[in-house]
């Protein structure tokens, strides 16, 4: 049960980032959030190739360089659109 939740509980975690995002996005339109949206859907797919295929992830170890890079994009993203919303906010 408890493989089980430490498996799912980081998909779920990245599903509301999105839903978050996206709702983000409706108002704004920001092409940060679809930098950030973007990173985090290569994460996802990260997650659920460390989640369900593991032996893939031993054969490749390049894929945790890449999901690391993943989650920098996402970093970026959500940093560009806070600076953009502070910008916005001074104006």
């Amino acid at each position: 049960m408890g493989s089980l939740l430490q498996q799912i509980a980081p998909v779920v975690i990245s599903l509301i980032i999105l839903a978050a995002l996206a709702l983000l996005w409706r108002t704004s339109r920001s092409i940060w959030l679809i930098v950030a949206v973007v990173g985090e859907l290569v994460g996802i797919v990260f997650r659920f190739v460390v989640s369900f295929s593991p032996e893939l992830t031993r054969s490749m170890p390049m894929l945790f360089t890449l999901w690391s890079l993943s989650a920098f994009v996402f970093a970026i993203g959500l940093f560009g659109y806070a600076l953009e919303q502070s910008q916005k906010a001074r104006q």
